[in-house]
């Protein structure tokens, strides 16, 4: 037996091999090239961020995202799918790159014995691991077009650069095993055939082939074999290269770009939304440019988003407002100005509308071109200058794609490709909110109550503390340190059901013996409604003053039983000298209750009997990652059977449809996302649901009045149900 060793250019000749593999690589870098800095030169067109600070914590999540799949595999189906090919495609990348380093490198500087990388044992190895990896690729390529093609999920339309892709990769693997069975069946090493050789079989899907080829003549030196080979050889070259070279020009774009977004990604605090820099100087230029009015008006990292998307569509599938029927889409809000920036088609809503004029395209959803009115949504074809034409006035957004969402960051927290959508959407509403005055009417009303009355329902200052009626609630003014600052919030001191919270709260710190006290008249609205609504200047000046009034006083924590205050306060008042993490912690109550109950100091007797499902809200779940807290509290009531909605819990839970201001508007959607979200939380048929958030409570108490189960089924926050639970009167 000789000893196993690969010749690289067998058939096909040195000379002719390099010259097509060279010169095609030539060709293809060329191409690529351009492509390539073509993007790059539309992405610097975007205004600037800063986004290279901590490299060394980039590098890390570039590693573990993009080699660890960690997004991706969050979805376990489809992420084991895209796992199978990313890691097939990554070994036979890396055995590509092996021949390449021998004949280019090793070979010609250490010559034809010592340079010699695919030989002997090493060899051997090499063909069993490529064979199974390619196995595996294959299979991967298979799934991806049944499930596309034959289950066809609501996320995903297909359009030819997705049969491309599956196209050209399919064939590169097939092909590729092609060649190993026509070369293993008809190449000789000293006149032996290698087929006969013990260590052929390490190839088992090429020697399979093999077996094959030569049973139907096509073996030992065929010239029909050959001449097969010789085809399989050149056409799998040239679909490698075209493939490389379609990177830039079709969905494969990910496989630079989504990495590259995901280096580049935002490293502050997940709830923390970026402020506009220099907020007063700007808006003292004669045409200050807040927010997202127009194309040019993105950063360049928005526009490094439109391109890393791969449309997979999981933002889509988890967005509350798109589920209610409203028309947004995560999906298509990015690729509407992925679009937009390539000169391609944009998808409409509506129609025409301003220079905008509808085509019927059969290229974006594979279906046969329909009339105007009976096709929604249509694509349009974009005149004159696309980095200047306004967004919302002429359609491409429209104002029930921005106002629909709640901005609770499910589609953030699924996207793979980290893309930042919340933060687009925050960038259209200032600029409606702040250069415009195109808000919706409640929105403006609510923005008014914060500006004048310090709270969204315009109610005196002077009523804030109506709640502490019947308590011994003492204030900051009145004992100036405190161990805790029970920031109250406008919910718990406003809203009638929310008051019945925050009693509950004051009772409970009051037996755990907690030194505590309230700002009472001196608390105004953190500010979210007014950010989240687009109104920074607004959000701005709320904070300022909150931080001036909290600086007046001494305290360790701050304790809130408003998920959007805590959020505020713990990830965005630091942007503006907060001391959030420095001179005290920001906690919320399901945090600190929890923490009391561990002490002891707390200690739940009284047996609630009773089957509980818990909400997770948004702006302490997905925004802050309290998960344990809420759960450990239920778990420590006697009598709570604490069940869970089946796939909608955790970081995965649904909006109760409040966040962003649409606690105060009106639903966008055909449904209200509080009653598909309260939908979810009944499935396991509970008796109360426990909250942890005012907001999530005035969405359930209408959902649950709305839907006939005002008695059946009890909303209670948690620090209510841990009060109920305790010995002595409550």
């Amino acid at each position: 037996m000789t000893e196993a060793f690969r010749e690289i250019y067998w058939n096909v000749g040195e000379t002719v091999g390099s010259l097509t593999v060279y010169g095609s690589a030539l060709i293809v870098l060329a191409v690529m090239t351009w492509g390539v800095l073509r993007d790059v030169n539309r992405w610097r067109k975007g205004r600037p961020d800063m986004r290279i600070d901590n490299l060394r914590k980039r590098a890390v999540e570039f590693v573990v995202q993009v080699f660890g799949q960690k997004k991706t595999l969050k979805d376990r189906r489809p992420g084991i799918m895209h796992a199978i090919v990313f890691f097939g495609f990554i070994a036979l990348f890396i055995g590509t790159d092996i021949i390449a380093v021998e004949e280019d490198f090793t070979v010609p500087l250490m010559g034809e014995n010592a340079g010699k990388i695919l030989v002997g044992e090493f060899y051997k190895n090499y063909e069993l691991i490529m064979d199974f990896m390619g196995l595996l690729f294959i299979a991967g390529l298979i799934w991806m077009a049944y499930r596309r093609y034959t289950r066809y999920p609501d996320r995903l339309h297909n359009r030819r650069t997705d049969l491309w892709a599956l196209a050209v990769l399919g064939y590169i693997g097939f092909s590729g095993y092609f060649i190993e069975g026509l070369r293993l069946a008809n190449q000789t090493i000293g006149g032996v055939p290698v087929f006969t050789q013990d260590w052929a079989p390490r190839a088992f899907v090429g020697y399979g082939l093999a077996i094959l080829f030569r049973n139907i003549g096509l073996g030992d030196g065929s010239p029909v074999g050959l001449g097969l080979h010789l085809f399989f050889w050149f056409s799998h070259t040239l679909a490698s290269f075209a493939f490389i070279a379609s990177i830039p020009f079709s969905k494969l774009q990910h496989i630079i770009y989504t990495p590259l977004n995901t280096f580049f990604r935002d490293l502050e605090p997940k709830g923390a939304l970026t402020p506009i820099p220099n907020l007063e100087a700007e808006i003292e230029k004669d045409e200050p440019r807040l927010g997202v009015a127009t194309l040019a008006d993105f950063t360049w990292k928005q526009r490094l988003d439109f391109d890393a998307c791969m449309q997979c569509g999981r933002c889509q599938s988890k967005c509350p407002a798109y589920a209610s029927g409203s028309q947004l889409s995560p999906k298509f809000l990015i690729t509407k100005m992925a679009n937009l920036q390539r000169g391609e088609p944009v998808l409409l809503h509506d129609g025409s509308l301003g220079r905008a004029h509808t085509v019927l395209s059969t290229d974006q959803y594979n279906e046969a071109p329909k009339p105007i009115a009976e096709r929604t949504p249509v694509y349009a074809t974009i005149e004159g200058d696309r980095e200047t034409l306004p967004l919302v006035e002429h359609g491409i957004y429209t104002e029930n794609e921005i106002w629909s969402c709640t901005t609770c960051r499910a589609c953030m927290e699924e996207c793979p490709a980290m893309i930042e959508h919340v933060d687009l959407i925050v960038d259209v509403r200032r600029n409606l909110t702040m250069i415009q005055s195109e808000v919706p009417s409640n929105v403006k009303r609510v923005l008014e109550g914060i500006e004048r009355a310090g709270n969204p329902w315009r109610l005196p200052a002077r009523e804030r503390t109506a709640w502490t009626d019947g308590l011994d609630v003492p204030t900051m003014a009145e004992k100036e340190s405190a161990e805790v600052l029970y920031w109250v919030g406008c919910a718990p001191a406003y809203d009638e059901r929310s008051k019945r919270v925050a009693r509950a709260m004051v009772q409970l710190l009051t037996r755990a013996g907690v030194d505590f006290a309230i700002l009472g008249e001196e608390e105004s609205c953190t500010g979210d409604p007014a950010r989240r609504m687009g109104e920074e200047l607004l959000f701005q000046a709320q904070a300022q003053t909150n931080i001036e009034t909290m600086h007046q006083y001494r305290f360790k924590k701050i304790v809130t039983t408003c998920a959007h205050c805590f959020n505020t306060i713990k990830n965005e008042y630091p942007q503006f000298g907060g001391r959030a993490g420095i001179d005290y912690q920001v906690v919320h109550h399901t945090d600190l209750l929890a923490q009391l109950v561990r002490e002891g100091k707390l200690t739940p007797k009284r047996p609630i009997n009773q089957k509980v499902v818990y909400h997770d809200p948004c702006y302490i779940g997905r925004y802050n990652d309290i998960y344990d807290s809420p759960r450990a509290v239920l778990q420590a009531i006697p009598g709570v059977q604490l069940v869970e909605a089946p796939d909608w819990n955790r970081e995965r839970a649904m909006c109760c449809g409040g966040g962003g201001g649409n606690v105060w508007m009106e639903g966008w959607g055909k449904r209200g996302v509080n009653a598909i979200r309260l939908e979810q939380l009944m499935q396991e048929k509970p008796q109360t649901l426990a909250l942890a958030c005012p907001f999530c409570m005035v969405m359930f108490e209408d959902a649950a009045k709305n839907a006939g189960v005002d008695e059946q089924l009890a909303r209670k926050d948690m620090a209510e149900l841990l009060l109920e639970s305790l010995d002595g009167e409550s």
